[in-house]
């Protein structure tokens, strides 16, 4: 039990370290009008070494013990650590060559934009509750789950190019339209197929938009910013999981429904709150005119 629990920890640690190392060394190797661009290809290969690795470990476990193939992952990841070491002191040694842009030095922490991100892992980690629970109870399936998982996944892999269109579409918008596909969430296979896709391509878009905002705030700290931010998300994403059987043992079938439905009237509330102050803000000029 005592390994296990060490496995488990250090799994988790080295997935948080690789996070927030891939976040805060960006900056330092892409000039900023490009961040937006690369996170798009960090997106795709990360969603793509996602699939490929449990294909790989699960065709390994055919012929490899499960210690054994720890091992071998836990020596894949001291290599993997010197590269990502390499990158670290290339930055240091590029920082100067590196094309800057101007940023506003009195531009506030984003806010907002982190209660938008707290909003989508909010609902990632409902439907990895929910979703399952739907096939099985409703659907009287199993099957159908690694279609919906699949559709979810390759709907993030192409969320760069799905959404290229739209990577200039604010925060408020994207996550406007993610409670809208959350409504459209019914236990029906047509439903879940479509909708899962949607809000894979949805939630890629956002966590480029949102880790490209975070990216491009100035600072003197960068680790410290993105520490924070990842202890939010995170901890949301735990908080998330733990509600959800909860919300899923009070509304059923509407659990997903409803949860969209309070994000959407959220993002309305919002929206008319801006539309006002722009409002206010055009009338006080007019009069100053």
């Amino acid at each position: 039990m005592l390994s296990l629990v060490i496995v488990a920890v250090l799994n988790k640690s080295i997935g948080v370290f690789y996070k927030l190392s891939n976040k805060t060394i960006l900056p330092d190797l892409f000039a900023p009008v490009n961040i937006q661009i690369v996170n798009g290809y960090q997106t795709q290969i990360r969603q793509s070494a996602i699939v490929s690795a449990t294909m790989l470990v699960t065709m390994a476990l055919l012929w490899v013990t499960p210690a054994t193939l720890i091992l071998i992952m836990g020596i894949a990841f001291l290599v993997s650590a010197g590269l990502d070491w390499q990158f670290r002191t290339r930055s240091n040694l590029s920082s100067d060559s590196v094309v800057t842009v101007k940023l506003d030095r009195h531009r506030s922490w984003p806010t907002w934009s982190l209660l938008y991100a707290v909003l989508g892992y909010l609902v990632d980690a409902t439907i990895a509750v929910a979703v399952p629970w739907l096939v099985v109870s409703k659907l009287h399936s199993h099957w159908p789950l690694s279609w919906f998982l699949t559709a979810n996944a390759t709907g993030i892999l192409l969320a760069p190019l799905l959404l290229k269109r739209w990577s200039k579409q604010s925060l408020l918008t994207l996550t406007a339209f993610t409670g809208g596909c959350l409504l459209l969430m019914w236990p029906t296979f047509a439903s879940l197929m479509i909708t899962m896709f949607l809000i894979g391509a949805l939630r890629g878009q956002i966590n480029i938009s949102f880790f490209t905002t975070i990216q491009q705030i100035p600072t003197n700290n960068r680790n410290i910013l993105m520490t924070g931010v990842l202890t939010v998300i995170d901890t949301t994403t735990v908080i998330g999981s733990l509600l959800a059987p909860r919300l899923i043992l009070m509304l059923g079938s509407w659990t997903l429904p409803l949860l969209g439905g309070g994000i959407l009237l959220f993002c309305l509330t919002r929206l008319i709150i801006l539309l006002n102050n722009q409002k206010q803000s055009s009338s006080d000029i007019d009069e100053n005119c």
